[in-house]
C-alpha cells in the first residue's frame, strides 16, 4: 500500500469551518445553523461553532457530536437590541471597547481552531466574525439572514452593512432574492453575493402525510413561530375571530414563545383573544421543539408575518407535512408558496383577507389536500437541507480555490 506524504494527508484531510453565532436561542437563524452543520459532508469539512453565549443551541450541537466552542461577549453587547445602533442609540465607548477586546479573542481563537473558513450565522456575528476573520486573515462569509431594510433594521445598520461587506470583503449567503435585492449592492460586488435557501430536513420520510378534514375531527388552524409583534400573532387572532363565526367548530393553536424581551406583547395577544372571545377554542402550547409532531395535527397552518419575512422556515416545514398554507405576500414568502398551488398568499396587516383564504380552504378540502402534497413535493425538490448543504459547500470550495 502507498504511504501518503504528509501534505497528501493534510490536504485531504476535512477543512476546518468555523461558524459563528451571537445567539444560542433555540429560533430560525439557529436551528438553520443546526441543521447546516449537521448536514455538512464530514469527509471533506469540519465544523466548530462558536458561540457568544450559552444555551439550548449550544446543548443540542454538542448532543449532535458538533465541536463547540463558548466564547462569552459581555451582556452590553451580546443582549443589545438591533434599534440601540439606531440615530438614538449611538454605541457607546464602552460597548466599542468590549467589542474591540472580543474581536481580538475571537481573531486568536480563530487561529487557534485552524479555520480556512469562517461563517458567520448572524448580524452581530456578522460584523464581529468579519473584523476577526479579516485580523486572521481567513476568508469570511457572512450569512445573511435578516432584510437590510428601514422597516425591518435600524436606519444605521442599513447604512453601515452593505458598505462593511465592501470594506471588510467578505462573501455573501443570502437566505432569498428578497433579502440579497436589500443589500444594494453596486453591479462590481453583486456576484460575491449568492442566494442559498435554507433547507429544512424531512422529519416525514418514513410516512405518508396528509390533511385531515374528516368530519369526525374539528379543523386545527395553526401558527407557528415566536410571539413577536412582527410575526402577527395579533392578526391571525383578528382572523380567527371571522373564521370561527362561519365555522364554529374550528379549532385553533398557536406554537411559540416570547424569545428576545417581548413578554409585553405576550400579555396584549392574549387578553386579545379574550377579549375576541376565542379562549375556549384556542390552545396556546408555548415553546415546544417538536414542531414536526403539532403540525401533523393541523389542517391549515398560517403565517402572519406584518413586515417581509426574509425567507420562513416554518412554512416550508408546513409543506413537508403536506399541509396548505396561508402566508402573507412579502420578502422571500413568494419564493417558497406558490400562489393557487401550495397556498394562498395574501396581503400583510389584513385580517380579513386572511380570514377567508383560511375559509377557502375549509370549504374545499380536497382542494386543500392537492396543495398539501404539491407543496410537499416542491419542499423536498426546492428546500431539502441536503441541497443547502451542497450549496454551501460549493461556496466553501470557491473561496478556497480563490
Amino acid at each position: 500500500m502507498a504511504i501518503k506524504s504528509q501534505h497528501e494527508a493534510n490536504f485531504s484531510a476535512p477543512k476546518t469551518v468555523v461558524i459563528l453565532t451571537h445567539s444560542a436561542v433555540w429560533s430560525g437563524a439557529e436551528i438553520a445553523l443546526f441543521h447546516l452543520a449537521t448536514h455538512l459532508d464530514s469527509a471533506k469539512w469540519k465544523p466548530v461553532v462558536i458561540i457568544f453565549e450559552a444555551g439550548i443551541l449550544h446543548d443540542r450541537l454538542r448532543e449532535a457530536g458538533i465541536e463547540t466552542r463558548l466564547l462569552p461577549l459581555n451582556p452590553q453587547v451580546s443582549k443589545m437590541r438591533k434599534d440601540a445602533v439606531g440615530a438614538g442609540g449611538v454605541l457607546k465607548l464602552a460597548q466599542i471597547g468590549i467589542m474591540w477586546r472580543f474581536c481580538r479573542a475571537l481573531t486568536r481563537l480563530i487561529r487557534r481552531e485552524g479555520a480556512t473558513i469562517v461563517h458567520c450565522n448572524s448580524l452581530k456575528a456578522d460584523f464581529l466574525g468579519g473584523v476577526a476573520g479579516k485580523w486572521a486573515k481567513v476568508p469570511t462569509i457572512w450569512h445573511v439572514r435578516d432584510r437590510i431594510a428601514p422597516d425591518y433594521l435600524p436606519r444605521a445598520v442599513v447604512f453601515t452593512f452593505p458598505l462593511a461587506m465592501r470594506v471588510l470583503k467578505v462573501r455573501g449567503v443570502t437566505v432569498s432574492d428578497a433579502v440579497r435585492q436589500t443589500l444594494r449592492l453596486p453591479n462590481s460586488t453583486k456576484n460575491e453575493v449568492t442566494v442559498v435557501h435554507d433547507g429544512v430536513p424531512d422529519p416525514n420520510s418514513a410516512t405518508e402525510t396528509a390533511t385531515d378534514f374528516t368530519e369526525e375531527t374539528a379543523p386545527l388552524i395553526g401558527m407557528l413561530g415566536r410571539l413577536s409583534p412582527w410575526k402577527g400573532q395579533h392578526i391571525f387572532l383578528e382572523a380567527c375571530a371571522i373564521v370561527r363565526e362561519r365555522f364554529p367548530e374550528v379549532r385553533f393553536q398557536i406554537v411559540g414563545a416570547a424569545l428576545f424581551g417581548e413578554e409585553e406583547y405576550e400579555a396584549q395577544i392574549r387578553a386579545q383573544a379574550e377579549k375576541l372571545g376565542l379562549q375556549d377554542a384556542l390552545e396556546w402550547t408555548g415553546f415546544r421543539s417538536d414542531a414536526a409532531q403539532l403540525l401533523q395535527k393541523m389542517s391549515v397552518v398560517v403565517h402572519a408575518s406584518t413586515s417581509g419575512e426574509p425567507f420562513g422556515q416554518v412554512i416550508v416545514e408546513a409543506m413537508l407535512a403536506s399541509k396548505p398554507v396561508v402566508a402573507t405576500n412579502g420578502g422571500g414568502v413568494p419564493e417558497i408558496v406558490q400562489e393557487g398551488r401550495t397556498g394562498w398568499l395574501v396581503p400583510m396587516n389584513d385580517a380579513t383577507a386572511m380570514a377567508a383564504a383560511v375559509i377557502r380552504l375549509l370549504e374545499n378540502p380536497e382542494t386543500a389536500r392537492q396543495m398539501g402534497r404539491e407543496g410537499r413535493e416542491r419542499a423536498l425538490n426546492c428546500f431539502s437541507i441536503q441541497k443547502t448543504a451542497r450549496e454551501i459547500e460549493a461556496i466553501y470550495a470557491e473561496m478556497l480555490a480563490k
